[in-house]
């Protein structure tokens, strides 16, 4: 029986408009550590990526291919190309995501050329790129966290040296030797992306599963049942974990209330949001925006 791998534009959700920088950038432990360590088997058919390993012993699936890193390592993976990782606990690394339709031609051409069939992997030991990599994912982590009126041009000059710094020769983990093909997009798979559309859409406003189900052209029953198979939660917590990430952003980068950001996040009850806060996050809305003024 041949498994379906799901088609997402950042693991764990599928919101297509939840990122409009040309780079994106996380810690690993941000993602993975909500997921137990382990990103099962996916797809982004709009994004490239590369990650940056700093602790070894990471175990890499590409497509049939499965690798386990021995050292830091870089890791650059092409759209359409299936990946999965169990990751030590508490590893530490970066998650650079690049959206190709706003990278020049010569870099998006340089990606798809470098990884080929599969994807390169570089590690420390005995490659000169890595220390460039990795100064470079340095750099893009403190741009992506700027303000800079440059800051997009920047980041996708960035995207573009760091691709650069992938040497065509290192190391290529390879699916096997016919071409790899993004496979259609199952009903399902556009049912969820249509569901993710309107939650994207309408996550500030007071909507319920059946408001949603509408939207998205199906019963309750049915986007609950597609949720629970693709994403691995329920329609309630895939709208919870959007409307985390606005309460997030807005502590992060801006001087509202907490009782505003709650209302604009989509919690109709501040109390009930800071609880929820605290309990996704290890911490209060109020910490969590301290922690970060002091970085």
């Amino acid at each position: 029986m041949q498994i379906s791998v799901p088609n997402y534009d950042l693991y764990g959700n599928l919101l297509a408009g939840s990122y409009n920088d040309p780079v994106h950038h996380e810690r690993i432990r941000e993602r993975s550590r909500n997921h137990d360590w382990t990103i099962r088997l996916h797809r982004h058919r709009r994004l490239a990526q590369v990650f940056v390993f700093e602790t070894p012993g990471v175990a890499i699936s590409l497509e049939n291919t499965d690798f386990l890193t021995r050292s830091p390592a870089a890791l650059l993976v092409a759209p359409g190309i299936a990946h999965g990782f169990r990751f030590p606990e508490n590893t530490e690394g970066d998650v650079l995501t690049f959206t190709m339709a706003a990278l020049d031609a010569d870099t998006q051409s340089r990606i798809m050329a470098l990884s080929g069939s599969g994807a390169v992997l570089t590690e420390q030991t005995g490659a000169p790129g890595f220390a460039d990599i990795r100064t470079t994912a340095a750099q893009l982590r403190r741009t992506f966290a700027g303000v800079s009126v440059n800051r997009d041009a920047m980041l996708c000059t960035l995207a573009r040296l760091m691709v650069l710094c992938f040497r065509s020769g290192e190391k290529k983990q390879n699916s096997g030797s016919r071409p790899l093909e993004s496979p259609e997009t199952t009903l399902h798979e556009k049912q969820a992306q249509a569901f993710c559309d309107a939650v994207e859409a309408h996550f500030g406003d007071a909507l319920s599963v059946s408001d949603y189900a509408r939207l998205t052209g199906v019963s309750p029953a049915h986007l609950t049942r597609v949720c629970k198979r693709l994403l691995g939660i329920t329609p309630n917590e895939l709208v919870r974990q959007r409307r985390m990430v606005e309460a997030r952003r807005l502590l992060e980068f801006t001087r509202h209330s907490v009782a505003e950001i709650a209302a604009r996040s989509g919690f109709q009850d501040p109390a009930f949001f800071s609880r929820t806060f605290r309990q996704q996050n290890g911490q209060s809305p109020g910490s969590f925006r301290a922690e970060k003024d002091s970085d």
